[in-house]
């Protein structure tokens, strides 16, 4: 008897198991998935659809079994789209973003160019062409990079906070180089109108850098920004960066 019992009570025990487990996956199955699209130009928006359609179909999934390889395998469209990030909220919900890659960068190789979005983030290869790249959406030249595959998320980093502060980015800046001068790491923006912008140890501080390369170019006048060099460096003499402008 006392062996009946037992299994009995093995028994009941798994079916109450089963039944929690169940129960938890239906409490916590996806009822809800919210998609925003972060978009730029309008262009793409019947493939945002698509990868929206996409993850619709996880619908009905166990929300704790959902991952990451779910919500990026759902973008096909992989050079125009990527998954700016995502949520799982308890008990049904999954949020997440989309946002459009900008085509920006262009960074010259022996066979040609490598395209890169705002975030140094590789989109393409193309092959040499006579002319450097152009955005495929307003037809701009792409910016041109001269630094290493390794620098290019770093520059990238920098130039969206060269965009924050000037207001545009694309616009007004012709190309950007990271070299070693004097043991100095040196980032130099070449804008369409003429002007250089030169950042000394760009890794290091380079909000502030920047932000003060913007503070000097506020000043000068139409005639001054079509030539001449803005310098920004740290100073240990001021305790802290300086920047300034330097005729041609």
């Amino acid at each position: 008897m006392k062996y009946i019992r037992k299994v009995m009570a093995a028994g009941l025990a798994i079916v109450f198991l089963i039944a929690v487990v169940i129960g938890t996956g239906v409490i916590l199955s996806v009822r809800n998935v919210n998609v925003s699209f972060i978009d730029y130009s309008g262009a793409y928006k019947e493939e945002f659809e698509a990868v929206r359609s996409g993850l619709n179909k996880l619908k009905g999934s166990g929300l704790l079994f959902v991952g990451s390889d779910d919500i990026y395998g759902t973008v096909t469209a992989e050079e125009y789209l990527a998954v700016d990030g995502y949520e799982k909220k308890f008990p049904c919900t999954v949020n997440v973003v989309i946002r459009e890659r900008v085509e920006t960068f262009a960074l010259r190789t022996l066979s040609g160019y490598k395209i890169y979005d705002e975030r140094g983030k590789l989109i393409k290869s193309v092959p040499e062409a006579d002319e450097s790249p152009k955005n495929r959406i307003d037809g701009c030249p792409d910016v041109l990079l001269r630094c290493a595959e390794t620098q290019v998320e770093g520059v990238a980093a920098l130039c969206r906070e060269f965009e924050s502060n000037f207001g545009c980015f694309r616009r007004i800046v012709e190309s950007v180089t990271a070299e070693k001068y004097l043991e100095l790491k040196v980032a130099t923006f070449v804008l369409r109108n003429g002007l250089k912008i030169t950042v000394s140890e760009w890794e290091t501080d380079g909000a502030q850098k920047i932000k003060k390369a913007c503070e000097t170019y506020s000043l000068l006048s139409d005639a001054q920004r079509t030539g001449g060099t803005i310098t920004v460096a740290e100073s240990k003499e001021n305790g802290g960066v300086v920047s300034k402008y330097s005729p041609s």
